[in-house]
């Protein structure tokens, strides 16, 4: 009897034991998948910034600034960095908020991201008819569902300050590595100790037709005044120097047809940014991006088109009494204006 009583009472313990051994497990669960969803943030996060630096970085810049950001040549890409740029009031307004913490704003953004990423500006489906300039390529065929959805993640939730300091951390030891390579008899110590050089500020490269140094600028151009700088998102020479039409960026669109159209880019940029018209000329805007733009000009009383969307299109006369002169028109989103999305009109006597 005694034995039963004896086994009695461990079964009796060691059901107890089981018991709050599974509360306590229980009770630890959300904790344990917090920590291990933050484990696999933080994983997206890095391999997302890695991927960032390798196919991004040229264009958009190492604070996601793209042609936002102060240097010359200016960079191509769009802004991915909203909070820098833009106060919370501002961003509320965007088709695309890539930092909200709103779950609406964020199902938007991460389509919108995951779209471009996938097919490009303009979009793989739109180039068949589409001789203009590609703003930003496809990499449907680059990057696999794990590699774009890291680079989503990293856009919408990743810290800028990490990309960046990851970004100059890898471009000195990338140029270390340059130096080291192209110096012969290269002190052995000093190539050992790449992973410890100095940060060094990814820069933009000069555009793909600019010449490599003065000699060959003064060849194309005759003097070395007459070649205008280059610059990726505006670039004046063609129609200045040769005083043939131009077409695209920063190039004079031609007066005298009554009309004009202009597109909005994500850029932030106009497709014409010189624009010689006449009093009572009609101006064409078209939204081409996905971020809101539209078109002012101070002297003639500010916005002189609504906001307008992606593909939205707007029009608006030039004031028959527009003095002849020059006026600066931009798009009045907060961050694009700074960011170079301007243009002139010079206004011509009618």
């Amino acid at each position: 009897m005694g034995a039963v009583r004896k086994l009695a009472t461990v079964v009796i313990v060691g059901l107890v034991a089981l018991s709050t051994l599974l509360v306590v497990y229980l009770a630890a669960e959300p904790a344990r998948r917090d920590n291990e969803t933050t484990e696999q943030q933080a994983t997206s996060i890095e391999r997302g910034t890695s991927l960032y630096i390798t196919y991004c970085l040229q264009c958009h810049g190492p604070a996601g600034l793209g042609a936002a950001e102060d240097v010359e040549p200016r960079r191509t890409g769009g802004i991915l960095n909203q909070d820098a740029l833009m106060p919370e009031e501002a961003q509320a307004d965007l088709n695309a908020n890539f930092q909200s913490d709103d779950p609406v704003q964020q199902g938007i953004a991460e389509e919108w991201i995951r779209y471009r990423i996938l097919y490009g500006i303009p979009s793989d489906q739109m180039r068949q008819n589409f001789d203009g300039p590609v703003q930003m390529p496809a990499f449907a065929n680059d990057l696999n569902v794990e590699q774009i959805n890291d680079l989503v993640y990293l856009i919408m939730y990743g810290d800028w300050n990490y990309v960046y300091n990851t970004a100059v951390h890898e471009t000195g030891i990338a140029l270390a590595q340059q130096q080291c390579m192209a110096t012969p008899g290269a002190d052995a110590a000093a190539c050992e100790a790449i992973d410890d050089a100095p940060p060094a500020y990814p820069t933009v490269p000069p555009p793909a037709d600019a010449p490599d140094d003065a000699s060959e600028a003064e060849e194309q151009s005759g003097t070395p005044e007459a070649q205008p700088e280059q610059n990726p998102e505006a670039d004046e020479s063609a129609g200045d120097a040769s005083g043939e039409e131009g077409e695209g960026d920063g190039e004079a669109a031609p007066s005298g047809g009554g009309s004009v159209e202009i597109e909005a880019l994500d850029s932030l940029a106009f497709s014409e940014s010189e624009i010689t018209v006449k009093p009572g000329d009609t101006i064409t805007l078209t939204n081409a991006g996905f971020l809101q733009h539209d078109l002012a000009v101070d002297d003639w009383g500010g916005p002189l088109t609504p906001m307008l969307t992606n593909g939205e299109t707007a029009e608006f006369t030039i004031p028959e009494d527009a003095e002849p002169g020059e006026y600066e028109f931009y798009c009045s989103v907060p961050g694009h204006k700074e960011g170079g999305m301007v243009g002139t009109f010079t206004v011509e006597a009618p």
